[in-house]
C-alpha cells in the first residue's frame, strides 16, 4: 500500500482515536509489512514474529485512545514494538523451552564455530569448548581454523596424513558446535544483546 500522507494520516489518527475501524484497517495495511518484517529480524522465529505482530497491533486498538495524532503513528509503534520484543525475550531468559527454540534457530541462522571466532564476545565458549578436546586434536583445530592452516600444511606440520588431519577437524568441529549450541544460556544473551542493540539503532530505520 502506497505511504499515507502526513495529513491524511494525521486524519485517520483522529478517526482512529474515536474508534473508527476501517481507519484503523487502513493504518494497519500501511504498516503491518514493514511492522512484521523487522519484528521478525528482532526474534528471528517467523511464528513469533507473526504472534507479536498481532500483539502490536491488538496494543494500537486497545490504546488509541493515548494516540497523538500530531505526532508519528510510526514511532508509536515502534515504541509498542520494541516492548512486545523486550518482553519476548523476557519470557524467554524463564522459559526452557523457548530457549531451546531460539539456540536452534541461532544454529539455523549462523555458523556457531565461525561466528564464536569472529565476534570477541563469544571467546571463552569456545576456548572452553576447545579446552575440552584432546590436546592434539586442540591443537589441529587452532591450526587450521583459527590460524587458516591449509590441511596439507597442518599434516606436514605434525606429520601425520592429510586423512587423519582431516579426521580430527571433523570430530573437532563437531563437538565444538555441539558444545557452543548447548550452551544455551550463552547462546541466548548474546541473541538478547545483538538484539536490543539492533532495536535501538535499527529499528524501522
Amino acid at each position: 500500500m502506497p505511504k499515507i500522507l502526513p495529513d491524511d494520516e494525521k486524519e485517520l489518527l483522529l478517526q482512529l482515536k474515536s474508534g473508527d475501524q476501517k481507519a484503523f484497517n487502513v493504518l494497519y495495511q500501511a504498516y503491518e509489512r514493514k511492522v512484521y518484517y523487522n519484528l521478525k529480524k528482532l526474534v528471528h522465529i517467523p511464528e513469533i514474529a507473526a504472534e507479536l505482530h498481532q500483539d502490536v497491533f491488538l496494543k494500537v486498538w486497545n490504546k488509541r485512545a493515548f494516540l497523538d495524532p500530531e505526532r508519528s503513528f510510526e514511532g508509536f509503534l515502534v515504541h509498542i514494538a520494541k516492548n512486545c520484543a523486550i518482553d519476548f525475550y523476557r519470557k524467554a531468559a524463564r522459559d526452557k523451552q523457548l530457549t531451546d527454540q531460539l539456540a536452534l534457530q541461532m544454529t539455523e541462522l549462523h555458523d556457531p564455530i565461525t561466528d564464536s571466532i569472529a565476534l570477541k564476545e563469544t571467546n571463552r565458549a569456545l576456548e572452553k569448548a576447545i579446552s575440552k578436546l584432546p590436546p592434539q586434536r586442540a591443537l589441529v583445530f587452532r591450526r587450521i581454523k583459527m590460524e587458516h592452516e591449509s590441511y596439507e600444511n597442518a599434516a606436514w606440520h605434525f606429520g601425520v596424513s592429510v586423512g587423519t588431519i582431516k579426521d580430527h577437524m571433523a570430530k573437532a568441529l563437531q563437538f565444538v558446535r555441539t558444545e557452543v549450541i548447548n550452551s544455551k544460556r550463552f547462546l541466548l544473551s548474546v541473541l538478547m544483546m545483538s538484539t536490543l542493540v539492533e532495536m535501538l539503532r535499527r529499528l524501522f530505520l
